[in-house]
């Protein structure tokens, strides 16, 4: 009685895990589209043109994306391209990002190169070929850049560089230039942690905090400071509370504008983000609702080089569907109503939090990763 009763469960377990994957697979093919690059940075088809459509309708725009690759700045050109933004908010500190700014805006293109390739992996995601080039693109078109991300470790001396230039104070020049010279002599020895973490560094900050600074001196170096607790201590919540007061304090100037956000997948999903706090994309979700207003989240994947379809496996009921080149954009919300009805049940809980923080899925087939420009340290 017991094996029969055990066999009829087990019966029922095989065919509901059957028939929401059916459920699933069912409702993936009815609502994909696909897309193709064009020969003018941009793309064309169905997919291409529901997309546009979407996004038109949407105040803000978040990206949640893999980083470093050649196919997601074109993507985000071509957005940029068709549909005016007002303003882009990208995952790099503020001071970095007012620092190549002015550089793009300032320099020749020949003192342009030297800067990123003396700068390095201080340029953080904008060391990217693709991602400069993008960044660049932007600020020609005199779209507003925010930058909301704590200071990169590789960041210390483009900082101080530029707080030379900017301190009245001759005692803070003379600390910021040692800083400089003690940050790269300490890059250059081995089997050593990161120059932020020494006591000299410490030391020198606290100097400087002792003299009398200007307040923009004072609030980089606060948040140098904060960087370095931050990476000491590995908090993440604390990190992603920092970004989102970054967002928060801009949004006078960014709430009535069209925004277009990009991250790193793990920061835009509009509910719980997949390492599991609210993260930037909750946070915009919930300041357009407040204005009566939407926000469209998209999350891009794809197929790295020396990768199959099959190391995708956690997409796979949206990649059965991939039969060519094409890049396919897949509505998920049909698949997260179907979850608040209770008719369809996801197991993998990260494809649980994607299907319901996102508004699309755009799957690439062939991700390519983009040069770095200038030196890398450590």
């Amino acid at each position: 009685m017991k094996r029969t009763k055990l066999l009829i469960l087990t019966l029922f377990i095989a065919n509901f895990a059957s028939a929401q994957t059916t459920l699933m697979d069912s409702l993936i093919q009815q609502n994909y589209s696909t897309f193709t690059k064009n020969n003018h940075t941009a793309f064309e088809g169905k997919g291409w043109n529901t997309l546009q459509d979407e996004i038109n309708k949407n105040n803000s725009v978040l990206l949640g994306e893999v980083h470093f690759t050649n196919e997601v700045p074109y993507f985000t050109n071509a957005l940029i391209n068709t549909i005016k933004f007002d303003n882009y908010i990208l995952e790099v500190d503020p001071y970095t990002i007012n620092t190549i700014t002015s550089k793009i805006k300032s320099l020749s293109p020949t003192e342009l190169d030297k800067f990123r390739d003396e700068s390095g992996s201080a340029l953080s995601f904008l060391q990217g070929e693709a991602e400069f080039d993008l960044f660049k693109n932007i600020v020609q078109q005199n779209i507003k850049i925010y930058g909301t991300e704590q200071i990169s470790l590789f960041s210390d001396r483009l900082l101080f560089s530029e707080l030379i230039k900017q301190s009245k104070n001759g005692k803070a020049k003379e600390i910021y230039t040692q800083l400089i010279a003690n940050s790269a002599a300490y890059d250059t020895k081995k089997n050593t942690t990161f120059y932020l973490f020494s006591e000299d560094f410490l030391a020198k900050m606290n100097a400087l905090d002792a003299l009398s600074l200007s307040a923009n001196e004072k609030e980089q170096l606060a948040a140098l400071r904060l960087s370095r607790e931050l990476y000491l201590n590995r908090i993440h919540r604390l990190r992603i509370q920092y970004m989102k007061h970054l967002v928060f304090e801009k949004l006078p100037e960014w709430k009535d504008k069209k925004n277009l956000f990009k991250f790193g997948a793990n920061h835009m999903p509009k509910g719980e983000s997949l390492m599991e706090v609210f993260d930037i994309g909750n946070l915009v979700s919930n300041v357009e609702e407040a204005n009566y207003r939407k926000s469209l989240h998209i999350m891009l994947i794809g197929k790295q080089q020396n990768e199959t379809l099959a190391d995708l496996d956690q997409y796979k009921s949206f990649l059965a569907v991939v039969k060519d080149d094409n890049w396919y954009a897949y509505d998920l919300r049909p698949l997260k109503q179907a979850i608040s009805k209770k008719k369809l049940k996801v197991e993998d809980l990260e494809l649980e939090r994607i299907i319901k923080g996102y508004d699309y899925l755009i799957f690439i087939p062939n991700i390519t990763k983009t040069p770095k420009k200038g030196k890398q340290d450590h």
